[in-house]
C-alpha cells in the first residue's frame, strides 16, 4: 500500500558530542522514541519508520511498536539513511526527522507535509526566531537566512547574517527536512564542493545542487540535543511539555 506521507527517523549511536545520546533514557524511554511519538501524532503522516544500522536501536524501536528499516553503516548523513530506507517504500512525501529533535511539534510536521503534498515545494524545513546572544554565538545552534519568497539562502553555524547597522531578525534552524520522494532519492548521489563538510551541515549540499528549500515558521520552539547540557535541559522541560495541536 502506498503511503501519501512517510516519516523516517534516522538513528545512529555514534554521536561525537554526546556518545550514545539516541539511547539515553532518563526520561523513561530512549531519546529517539520521543521524536517518533511526535511524528505519530501528526494527522497527515501515514507511516513512521526508524532507519538504523544498530541492533540496540532496532530492539528499542520494535518494543515501542515502531517499524524498523535496517540501513547501511556507510550512510554519511541522516538524509542518506532516509533515502536508503525510502527507496523500498512507495510514497509521495518523506519527512526526515532527526532523532535528536524530541520536541518538534506535530502541527509543524503537518505543515511540511501539507506543502509537499500540494506540490508547493520539493524540499522544506523549519525555523524559529533567534534572539538570545549566547545561542547566536553557539556553533551547535544552526542559523538560516531565507529570501523574500521563503526559500533558504544559506545555513551556518556562524551568526548569519552579519548585521553591520541597525537590526535584522535572525532565525534558528530546526533539524527536520521534508522531501518529495524523488528528490530525496537523489540525495546520496549529489556532488559536494566541500561546503557541507566544512560546516558539517548536510543541507548545504542540497542548496549547492539547486534544490530549493522552503523554510516554514514553526509554532513550537524545539531544541536539538547536541550536548549533555541540552539533554539535561530537555529533561527539565519534559514534565511541563505537552504537545500542542
Amino acid at each position: 500500500m502506498t503511503a501519501a506521507a512517510l516519516a523516517i527517523v534516522p538513528v545512529r549511536v555514534g554521536s561525537q558530542r554526546l556518545p550514545g545520546k539516541a539511547l539515553l533514557r532518563e526520561s523513561g524511554q530512549e531519546l529517539f522514541l520521543h521524536t517518533c511519538d511526535q511524528a505519530r501524532r501528526a494527522a497527515n503522516i501515514d507511516r513512521v519508520v526508524v532507519a538504523t544500522d544498530d541492533d540496540v536501536v532496532e530492539a528499542a524501536a520494535r518494543r515501542a511498536g515502531y517499524e524498523v528499516v535496517r540501513t547501511s553503516p556507510a550512510c554519511r548523513t541522516g538524509s542518506e539513511r532516509c533515502a536508503e530506507a525510502a527507496a523500498a517504500i512507495p510514497c509521495q512525501a518523506v519527512l526526515d526527522i532527526q532523532g535528536d529533535w524530541p520536541e518538534v511539534e506535530p502541527r509543524d510536521l503537518e505543515a511540511l507535509v501539507a506543502q509537499l503534498l500540494a506540490g508547493e515545494a520539493v524540499c522544506n524545513t523549519l525555523c524559529v526566531p533567534l534572539a538570545d546572544p549566547a545561542a547566536i554565538a553557539d556553533p551547535n545552534v544552526v542559523k538560516v537566512v531565507r529570501g523574500r519568497h521563503g526559500k533558504a539562502l544559506y545555513f551556518s553555524r556562524a551568526a548569519i547574517p552579519y548585521v553591520r547597522d541597525g537590526a535584522f531578525p535572525l532565525r534558528r534552524h530546526i533539524g527536520v527536512y521534508g522531501f518529495a520522494r524523488d528528490v530525496l532519492l537523489r540525495v546520496p548521489g549529489l556532488p559536494s564542493s566541500g561546503l557541507a563538510e566544512a560546516e558539517s551541515l548536510e543541507q548545504l549540499r542540497f542548496l549547492e545542487n539547486d534544490i530549493p528549500m522552503h523554510v516554514l515558521d514553526a509554532h513550537g520552539d524545539p531544541w536539538g540535543i547536541e550536548t549533555r547540557a541540552d539533554y539535561d535541559a530537555f529533561l527539565h522541560r519534559l514534565p511541563r511539555t505537552r504537545t500542542q495541536r
